[in-house]
């Protein structure tokens, strides 16, 4: 009788342990599957190459990429040329090794930079554009570059809005100060020059010259409007190529006491600059819908490597400007909030 409680027990203890064995080799299965389906919805990385990642219009845009790029299975790769164009040619390298499948790049100078996305072209790497040419045109950029997203900068409907802005808030006429880069971009070169055009078309308002933001930020707008005001008399606007500049020109101007002449108009409408007009400050800014730009350098991408007709992404998408004052900010939608809504 013991003898068969034993064996029974020891019957008990075999199905146990192979029930226990069966269990945890389900479970390691179930989880080798995870991983495995895991894998298998990455379809590969995609870099993005940034001019300068801490300028808050080009991040939006780079974050619209990724999350577009997410929906659609693929990895994101981002580095930081922090304007430096050798940087960014060494960035174009580091993606080539790392074996993107595809990359985005915002060029600081196409030229300088064709040799490399040459390489990346020639290694099967697809190559989306951001104001890669700057012709104002839909037709597709030049090679390597398959497709491109322009900006406004190429657009010369910016430089007439701009131009036009400024006779309607200056029906006397007056002097207008522009503020580029000291770094020469070609998009924003191309801005300025066609600004400069359009405003000598205005018999009333007279172009007396540029100065440059070395720096690329508030402060180096500063620096460079205190020294213009020196300069350059009697002022009525200051036009300057992105917001952080707007808003170091505005504190010039204001340190200078001449806020009630002069009007300073920004571009991109970055936060800083949504916060500077709720509260009275630069007079106006463009909307540039970076996060739409960042979509549809995503959607462009998607397309290349899906193996769609090449009209689908051959191409130059150009994405509009929104002009936004102190009257109308209140309607601006953050870009942020833009974000929130991608896939949803």
């Amino acid at each position: 009788m013991k003898a068969s409680n034993k064996a029974t027990k020891l019957s008990r203890r075999r199905v146990v342990g192979v029930a226990a064995l069966a269990a945890v080799s389900l479970l390691l299965a179930g989880c080798s599957s995870s991983k495995s389906d895991s894998a298998a919805e990455v379809k590969g990385v995609v870099g993005f190459s940034y001019p300068i990642e801490a300028n808050t219009y080009l991040k939006a845009i780079g974050l619209a990429a990724q999350a577009e790029l997410k929906l659609a299975g693929y990895d994101f790769y981002p580095l930081d040329a922090q304007l430096d164009g050798n940087k960014q040619i060494s960035d174009v390298e580091a993606m080539i090794t790392k074996g993107v499948v595809a990359m985005i790049i915002y060029p600081l100078d196409s030229n300088g930079l064709k040799p490399a996305l040459d390489k990346a072209a020639a290694a099967g790497i697809k190559v989306i554009t951001m104001n890669y040419s700057v012709d104002d045109s839909t037709m597709a950029p030049p090679s390597p570059s398959l497709g491109q997203v322009q900006d406004a900068f190429p657009q010369r409907a910016l430089a007439k809005e701009r131009v036009a802005w400024l006779a309607k808030v200056l029906p006397s006429g007056g002097n207008v100060l522009y503020v580029g880069l000291g770094f020469p971009v070609a998009a924003l070169e191309a801005h300025a020059n066609m600004f400069k055009e359009e405003i000598g078309s205005v018999k009333n308002l007279k172009y007396v010259g540029r100065v440059d933001n070395k720096t690329d930020d508030s402060e180096g707008g500063r620096q460079a409007v205190d020294q213009a005001l020196v300069k350059y008399k009697n002022l009525s606007a200051i036009v300057a190529y992105n917001d952080p500049t707007a808003l170091g020109a505005f504190a010039a101007v204001r340190a200078a006491g001449l806020t009630d002449k002069i009007k300073v108009i920004g571009l991109q409408m970055q936060p800083e600059a949504v916060t500077s007009l709720q509260n009275g400050e630069i007079s106006g800014s463009w909307d540039y819908n970076p996060v739409e730009s960042g979509q549809s350098l995503a959607k462009l991408t998607i397309s290349a490597l899906s193996g769609e007709p090449e009209a689908n992404y051959k191409k130059t998408i150009q994405t509009p400007a929104t002009f936004y004052d102190q009257a109308s900010v209140a309607g601006f939608v953050s870009w942020d909030d833009r974000l929130a809504k991608i896939g949803k």
